[in-house]
């Protein structure tokens, strides 16, 4: 007999599906292993290694068969508990289901087999599991969970009444970058400006952790934060200036950040500290090559507000909020993928340097003069593949 029947047997409310509310002791050893592993992730959805499948139980499986609109089972989970709800997909799938939970602003725990399964059926014993990967919007790396022509922007911001520090990164290019500034109108255009897929933030509250899906509101998150966003709520130690500082001169291998110009911004430094550490709880094994963070200033570029972008179409049109038919659409032409991310930083960061503005004025009227030259060089590039993504794995 099948330890897994149809989800319509059960009534509405899903008995069992908050694992709180059982005597764990009761559970079978692999349900009290998940619940172990859920208690240290408990806002993100865990999928659990089961032979060739990865399941979910209790709430996550009712959570994900919604999300995911998929058939929800339920499985004996111990003698004296009975069922609780089951979701699973198979195992060769399950970065393809994340990748569409993550569009979704959860975040995912993958916890799989690390030794030969039939070692532990001959020692009569379960099978060890361990988390091998976290999951989250902005901490992607993965090609088949990235836009090619898009950066993937993890964000952390520390405010300090109307000042404000912010960092950010696309950890599949390795970017890394910060500034400190005044007015918390200004944040606000920045991040605009960004769209981040995820933004950390530190708070005092017990539920840290906590991640907010996009046009989710919590007390917390202070009114300059744009709630079309996703939020990981964080834990204030991690971004300060005691603990951000020494992360950053490590990772780098610094003496000091003075080199990086961030030196005499704390604002700025609490944040790219916060993301490191972040990065740290959540890649495990995998390494992150972050370049050496880069210090900019909102006065070095023109500022233009989102509503003036979203009128002028820049990257998306009024109508449809698509790319076809904006200026980026007609505009871009570049290969590989890395030269439409730097025209869209472009387009959306103008510079105000007459220097700058000139010396692309000057490369640009060169490739217009030479058209042998612009003709072999677009040649070389479709030959090239996606630097920046391939050296930042």
């Amino acid at each position: 007999m099948s330890d897994s029947t149809p989800a319509s047997t059960q009534p509405e409310e899903y008995p069992n599906a908050d694992y709180r509310k059982l005597d764990t002791s009761k559970l079978s050893e692999m349900m009290q292993r998940y619940i172990e592993v859920k208690q240290q992730y408990p806002h993100a959805l865990l999928f659990f290694r089961v032979g060739d499948f990865f399941e979910c139980f209790f709430q996550d499986a009712v959570t994900i068969a919604r999300e995911l609109e998929l058939i929800q089972t339920t499985k004996a989970a111990g003698k004296e508990v009975g069922r609780v709800p089951m979701t699973g997909v198979p195992h060769e799938h399950v970065y393809r289901y994340s990748a569409t939970l993550l569009e979704k602003g959860y975040a995912v725990v993958i916890c799989d087999q690390v030794e030969d399964a039939a070692i532990a059926a001959k020692e009569r014993r379960q099978v060890r599991r361990e988390v091998t990967r976290v999951l989250t919007p902005g901490t992607l790396t993965d090609d088949n969970m990235l836009k090619g022509r898009q950066n993937n922007y993890l964000a952390a911001i520390v405010i300090a009444g109307e000042y404000w520090g912010l960092a950010y990164a696309d950890i599949s290019t390795g970017e890394f970058l910060t500034t400190q500034s005044e007015h918390l109108e200004h944040l606000t255009q920045e991040l605009m400006r960004l769209q981040p897929s995820e933004v950390l933030f530190p708070v005092n509250a017990p539920d840290i952790s906590k991640m907010l899906k996009p046009g989710e509101n919590d007390q917390e998150l202070p009114e300059c934060l744009p709630r079309c966003f996703c939020y990981s709520l964080r834990s204030q130690k991690p971004f300060s200036l005691g603990e951000a500082r020494p992360r950053i001169l490590q990772q780098f291998q610094l003496k000091s950040l003075e080199g990086i110009g961030c030196e005499h911004l704390p604002l700025s430094v609490r944040a790219a500290g916060g993301l490191l550490e972040y990065l740290e709880d959540t890649q495990k094994d995998h390494i992150t090559p972050l370049q050496r963070p880069r210090t900019y200033t909102l006065s070095d570029y023109l500022v233009v507000d989102h509503q003036s972008r979203r009128n002028l179409e820049i990257t998306t049109t009024v109508r449809d909020n698509t790319l076809y038919g904006s200026l980026l659409w007609a505009l871009d032409k570049t290969n590989p993928p890395m030269g439409s991310r730097a025209l869209r930083r472009w387009l959306l960061q103008p510079l105000l340097d007459l220097k700058g503005i000139r010396a692309r004025h000057d490369t640009i009227q060169e490739f217009v003069n030479n058209h042998e030259l612009r003709q072999d060089i677009q040649q070389i590039l479709r030959q090239i593949y996606d630097l920046e993504r391939l050296t930042g794995r």
